[in-house]
């Protein structure tokens, strides 16, 4: 269980630094996008690449937020509840987010199709006509370049909050060991 914490935190570590890079570009496009527009030469693709990299920005400032566990929540229940019941509902809220990290990795799946990627030879026109999915194909507007490179936030996100959501289980797992072993046994 302590790699699999150990593996979350490195995850963790990696997303900080992405975060901060995208919030730094986020930043740097709005000021190119205001000095741009001051001096009448407008730069169409800047609001484009900001609000891509902002949906990216969020899905991995989400993942941050879940892990070191300061997602809002309402707390009304949990508050009410003997301590007894707590850390089992806090399990049963950690096991539904599991839940659905592995349906988004499902759906990521089958929305990327590698599978049939890899059959047509990674020719996209083939993989459009057998699929009809237009991920690899469709083009941004004003960037030009082919959206997958965007959403391939998505395959990240959705692995890394199973990983996070591993990582949490077996935080609450350890606490709840700790709490039945002996004082003397836990100094150990």
């Amino acid at each position: 269980m302590q790699s699999l914490i150990k593996i979350s935190d490195s995850i963790l570590s990696i997303e900080r630094i992405l975060l901060m890079l995208l919030v730094s570009s986020i930043l740097g496009l709005m000021i190119l996008n205001v000095v741009t527009r001051a001096i009448n030469i407008s730069l169409y693709w800047v609001d484009e690449t900001a609000i891509n990299l902002m949906i990216m920005a969020t899905f991995i400032g989400t993942n941050l937020i879940f892990r070191q566990r300061k997602n809002f929540s309402v707390s009304i229940v949990l508050d009410i509840l003997p301590a007894k019941y707590q850390h089992s509902l806090s399990m049963l809220v950690q096991l539904i987010s599991l839940g659905f990290a592995g349906l988004l990795i499902i759906v990521t799946l089958k929305w990327f199709d590698p599978v049939t990627l890899i059959a047509s030879n990674f020719d996209l026109n083939v993989f459009f006509k057998t699929t009809y999915n237009s991920i690899y194909t469709e083009m941004t507007s004003t960037i030009g370049i082919r959206r997958f490179w965007f959403f391939l936030i998505m395959p990240w996100f959705s692995c890394a909050l199973f990983i996070h959501c591993l990582a949490c289980i077996a935080e609450d797992l350890s606490d709840v060991n700790e709490d039945t072993q002996m004082p003397q046994q836990r100094s150990r």
